[in-house]
């Protein structure tokens, strides 16, 4: 019965774990996906870099694009923000 307990809370904390990298995922698409928009970049070029090369390719993107010198600054203030609006919603 200590086994079973145990395999089922390892389950437990791996599915923790899974949704809570889909969900900072989505945040990280969802703030890239902005700031894409409001530099007037391409979104499709920077959440392709973000599925298959991860965050940094796609802010690399968006510098690329954009010429932006500090796209990493204008990341976290967009995502500050994302988070703040999402806080009132709730």
């Amino acid at each position: 019965m200590g086994f079973e307990m145990r395999d089922s809370f390892v389950r437990r904390e791996e599915c923790k774990a899974a949704w809570e990298s889909e969900v900072e995922f989505a945040e990280m698409a969802r703030v890239l996906k902005a700031l894409a928009a409001e530099l007037g970049q391409d979104t499709e070029a920077a959440l392709g870099e973000l599925a298959h090369h991860g965050l940094g390719a796609a802010l690399g993107v968006l510098a690329g694009q954009a010429e932006v010198p500090d796209v990493e600054a204008d990341y976290l203030r967009q995502r500050a923000q994302s988070r703040v609006a999402a806080s009132r919603l709730q």
